[in-house]
């Protein structure tokens, strides 16, 4: 009786040892036809399109921000970089501005360029920002400022307009002394109020008449790196996944004959004692 259960659990074990090379090997393939598809992908994806700036039309106030990622040989990021700047700064192509500027080098160089200007200069730097490389990724977003611009307008014919009235009591000749020293403060106060609300009527049509636009650049080898290890992780959870599968139908089909064979084991003992 024994020696058949012993039999059929090796048996079950070999079979569920090919389930799981089965799994192992489906996964590995799986792994490779997604990465001949992506790299099948990568050769035949077009360029992104070049980057038009924002120009607002029909009366729209929109406030328009360009995010454009850039791959890169590691030995042009810099140059490319500092050409881009320079030419924003140099005001030939139109008005532009340089925010802000970081540059890292090292294995893994990278660096970023702010910049607000006209609308017609944004193609003209993204286009020298991408000489001898390419464009990854690009977005374009527009706030509406309608609202905020007609708010704040309100808001200055408001403080104006009691600007006006103050002044004009102030400069009446029976005004008390007390009284005249209240509304000389609260005259300071308004004009406080509305250089803010000329400041932020500045800024909000400094937004409307520009663009604002940021350039990442990246080194073309670590993207390619990083994807590699990207697709090594996802090749590894998944072939976790189908061996942890694997494993435990395993121990379900050889759990049953461990248990025959303990109850046979013990009954065995038994009879040996009983015979000695």
């Amino acid at each position: 009786m024994v020696a058949p259960r012993v039999r059929y659990a090796t048996a079950m074990f070999a079979v569920a040892a090919a389930l799981l090379i089965g799994a192992c090997s489906k996964q590995e393939m799986s792994a490779d036809s997604a990465a001949t598809a992506a790299d099948a992908g990568g050769a035949d994806s077009p360029a992104a399109p070049p980057v038009a700036g924002g120009v607002n039309r029909n009366g729209s106030l929109l406030a328009y921000e360009h995010q454009v990622q850039l791959r890169l040989p590691a030995d042009k990021i810099a140059g490319n970089l500092a050409k881009v700047r320079e030419a924003c700064m140099g005001q030939g192509l139109g008005q532009c501005n340089v925010l802000n500027e970081n540059l890292s080098a090292g294995e893994s160089p990278s660096g970023s360029l702010q910049v607000r200007a006209e609308p017609k200069v944004v193609p003209a730097l993204v286009k020298l920002a991408a000489v001898g490389g390419e464009i990854s990724q690009r977005s374009t977003t527009a706030e509406d400022l309608a609202d905020a611009v007609r708010d704040n307008g309100l808001r200055t014919m408001r403080l104006k307009l009691q600007h006006q009235k103050l002044s004009e009591i102030v400069a009446r000749r029976d005004i008390k002394v007390e009284d005249l020293i209240a509304l000389t403060d609260r005259l300071s106060q308004l004009e406080t109020e509305l250089q803010s609300a000329e400041q932020e009527a500045a800024q909000q049509q400094r937004r409307i008449q520009t663009n604002l636009l940021t350039l990442s650049f990246n080194s073309s080898n670590i993207t390619v790196q990083s994807s590699e290890i990207s697709q090594s992780i996802r090749g590894l959870g998944g072939m976790l996944d189908s061996s942890t599968a694997a494993i435990i139908t395993l121990l379900g089909a050889l759990l049953p004959v461990i248990l025959l064979l303990g109850v046979a084991w013990f009954v065995i003992r038994r009879v040996r004692r009983k015979r000695a």
